[in-house]
């Protein structure tokens, strides 16, 4: 049985995401023009609406599909760019050291949103992958998957590092007491009004690397 078990979000927790999508709006433009990069964002709401999930390859599969003959090559280039695209430089600072810090109190895993191909795919590329030596789960809504990975993984106490407040105040519903969340005050969701939820977590941080100073009693505020 483990002390601890931290499940930590990769969006805005360990990877400025809002950073990626800025350059990632940059490099769309250059390569897919006006026309087809707005296309390109409007797919992108479209497909997150319908699958609850960032889906880049469902997007582009459809975006190829729509562009006429002469603009597919530029959409392939399109495409390639995204899968080989470095986010090593968008990672928030001493966040991996971070990670490592948590792992010697206990057991981290990367607890993530996302579709089951770019994501993982993304937070390998970020070096996080090994950083919990490959314990990596991708769900669309991961609040209703606690109870699998309590079971995967059973520990005296868990801890839930998100920058997302309804997450955090599902995720204490559902684990209560067992349960410490740490909310990180990083990206645009964070502090949205619109995400608003009637819950304090229980840590409350402006960055993830502020867990560098914790120790192991603290995270024990479930």
């Amino acid at each position: 049985m483990r002390d601890l078990v931290f499940m930590i979000d990769l969006d805005n927790t360990i990877l400025d995401n809002d950073g990626v999508k800025k350059d990632l709006e940059a490099r769309m433009l250059a390569i897919l023009g006006d026309a087809l990069a707005a296309r390109f964002w409007e797919l992108y709401e479209i497909v997150r609406n319908e699958v609850d999930v960032i889906d880049f390859y469902e997007q582009m599969k459809r975006l190829r599909a729509e562009a006429p003959d002469d603009k597919k090559a530029i959409v392939d280039a399109a495409s390639d760019a995204l899968s080989d695209w470095d986010f090593g430089s968008r990672i928030y600072p001493k966040a991996i050291e971070t990670v490592l810090h948590l792992k010697t109190m206990g057991l981290p895993l990367v607890l993530s949103d996302g579709d089951p191909v770019f994501q993982p795919t993304k937070i390998h590329k970020c070096g996080v992958t090994e950083a919990v030596d490959g314990r990596v789960f991708i769900f669309a809504h991961k609040e209703r998957y606690l109870p699998a990975v309590e079971l995967q993984f059973p520990a005296n106490h868990y801890v839930l590092i998100d920058d997302k407040p309804g997450i955090l105040m599902r995720s204490k519903a559902a684990l209560g007491a067992k349960l410490t969340t740490v909310h990180v005050l990083q990206g645009k969701y964070a502090l949205d009004p619109k995400l608003a939820v009637d819950y304090t977590p229980d840590i409350v941080t402006k960055n993830f690397s502020d867990l560098l100073s914790y120790g192991a009693a603290e995270f024990h505020k479930g």
